[in-house]
C-alpha cells in the first residue's frame, strides 16, 4: 500500500492506525459483536489497492449516500484523519492548510485513485482548492456545489447539482442510476440511520464516547451496506440486553457535548484527552456525525431532504446545526461544551459566537479548543481540559449543595 511514499512512511501510517485502534479496543467491553466493526475499520484503512482499486472515491461526508451506493458498487470514502498522510502532502500545499484537507490530499497522492471518479462536495474554500489541485494532478474529479443559503432558489440549485452528480456517476460506471434505484436506496439509508439512532441510545452508559465515535465512523469503512446494518442491529440488541446489568452512570464524570470540527479516525487525540481529563463525551455534534445519524429528520423521499437537514460548514448561517446543538444540550442534560476547532478551519468560529451566547443563557460553560494533528500540544491541552473539568465539577457540587 502507498509504495510511492516508501516503506518508512508507510510503516508510520500503519503504526498510527494500529496504535489508535489498540487504544480504543482496550476500552471496549468483551462483546463478540464488536469484532466486525474493528475489522471493517482495519481493512478500510490498511487496504491494499494493488489488485482492486476503487471505482468511486468520495472526499468527505457530504455527498448524498444514495448517489454512490445505489449502483451496488461500494465507494471508498476518504475523511482525512491521518497525521501521517497529511505529511505526504507537504510538497503540494502550504503548511497552514487545514489537516483534514492535507490528509485527504496526501492519501490521494498515492495514485490508487487514478482510475476512479473523485466526488468532492464544495463546502468551504479548502474543498475548492483541493478540487483544483486534484484536477491539475490529472485525476477525474466531479464537484458538488452547496448553496450557502437555504431558500427556494438554493433548493433549485441543489437539485441541479444532485442531478449533475447522478449523471457523472452514471457516465463513469457506464450504468444508469434510475429513480427507482435511488428511491429504494434512500429508504434503506433511512432505515439504517434509524438503527444508528437506536445504537446511540442503547450505547449510553455502556460504551464510552471514543468507542461510540469509532463505531459510528465505521459507517464510512463498510464494503457491504446490508451486512453492516445487520451487524449494527446485532450489536444494538446486545447492548439493550446488557443494559440492566451493565449500564451505569460514570460516577463523578461531567457530561460534555463535543462541537466544531469533526474528529476523524485515526486522530482521536481530542476525545482521548477529554476522557483522560475525567469527562464523558455524551454526544458529538459535527456535520459528519449528524449526517450519519440523521435521526432528527427521517421523513421525505428525495435528495433535497439531505440538503434541508445538512449541517455542513457551507452555510452563511448554520441554523440546522444551531437548533440541533441547543436541542441536544436541553434533552441530554449536558453540563459543558467543548468546541473543537482545527487550525485552518476558521468557518467553525463563525458559529461559535451565537452558540456561546445561547449556552451562556442556559448556564452551560463553553470551552474553545484549537489544535491540529500534531502531538506537540498534548500536555498543554491536557492541562487546559483538566482545568475545564474542574470548573464543571465545582459547578456541579455548587448546585448539589444548594439543593440540600
Amino acid at each position: 500500500m502507498h509504495k510511492f511514499v516508501g516503506e518508512m512512511k508507510t510503516d508510520t501510517y500503519k503504526k498510527e492506525i494500529i496504535n489508535t485502534m489498540q487504544k480504543i479496543v482496550k476500552t471496549m467491553p468483551a462483546y463478540k459483536e464488536l469484532v466486525f466493526f474493528v475489522k471493517a475499520v482495519k481493512d478500510h484503512y490498511l487496504a491494499d489497492f494493488e489488485a482492486d482499486s476503487p471505482k468511486i472515491v468520495v472526499l468527505g461526508s457530504n455527498i448524498p449516500e444514495e448517489l454512490v451506493l445505489a449502483s451496488g458498487i461500494m465507494p471508498y470514502w476518504i475523511l482525512g484523519g491521518s497525521r501521517s498522510s497529511s505529511m505526504w502532502a507537504d510538497d503540494i500545499v502550504p503548511r497552514d492548510t487545514d489537516p483534514v484537507s492535507r490528509s485527504g490530499l496526501g492519501y490521494l497522492k498515492s495514485g490508487f485513485a487514478k482510475h476512479a471518479l473523485i466526488l468532492i462536495p464544495l463546502v468551504n474554500d479548502s474543498s475548492r482548492k483541493l478540487a483544483y489541485i486534484l484536477k491539475t494532478m490529472g485525476l477525474k474529479v466531479h464537484t458538488f456545489h452547496f448553496p450557502p443559503v437555504k431558500n427556494k432558489d438554493s433548493m433549485e440549485e441543489w437539485n441541479r447539482q444532485y442531478e449533475a452528480c447522478r449523471s457523472a456517476v452514471s457516465r463513469h460506471l457506464k450504468m444508469p442510476l434510475t429513480e427507482h434505484a435511488l428511491k429504494k436506496f434512500r429508504e434503506q439509508i433511512r432505515q439504517a440511520k434509524w438503527k444508528i439512532h437506536e445504537f446511540v441510545q442503547a450505547s449510553e452508559g455502556i460504551l464510552n464516547g471514543s468507542c461510540r465515535m469509532f463505531i459510528l465512523g465505521s459507517y464510512y469503512c463498510m464494503d457491504n451496506f446490508t451486512e453492516w446494518c445487520s451487524q449494527l442491529e446485532c450489536l444494538t440488541e446486545r447492548l439493550q440486553k446488557e443494559a440492566s446489568a451493565r449500564r451505569h452512570k460514570r460516577v463523578g464524570k461531567s457530561r460534555v457535548l463535543l462541537l466544531g470540527s469533526p474528529v476523524y479516525f485515526p486522530n482521536y487525540k481530542i476525545p482521548f484527552l477529554i476522557e483522560e481529563a475525567g469527562m464523558e463525551i455524551c454526544s458529538q455534534a459535527d456535520y459528519t456525525t449528524l449526517q450519519i445519524q440523521a435521526a432528527w429528520d427521517l421523513e421525505g423521499d428525495s435528495g433535497d431532504t439531505f440538503y434541508s437537514r445538512d449541517v455542513s460548514p457551507a452555510y452563511v448561517s448554520n441554523g440546522s446545526l444551531y437548533k440541533l446543538a441547543v436541542k441536544m444540550v436541553s434533552e441530554q442534560k449536558i453540563e459543558g461544551i467543548i468546541y473543537h476547532v482545527l487550525k485552518g478551519q476558521i468557518e467553525y468560529d463563525f458559529e461559535l459566537g451565537r452558540l456561546e451566547e445561547t449556552f451562556e443563557k442556559m448556564d452551560v460553560p463553553v470551552f474553545r479548543l484549537e489544535t491540529d494533528y500534531n502531538y506537540q500540544d498534548v500536555e498543554q491541552l491536557r492541562i487546559r481540559l483538566e482545568a475545564f473539568s474542574e470548573v464543571l465539577q465545582q459547578k456541579k457540587y455548587g448546585k448539589e449543595a444548594l439543593a440540600k
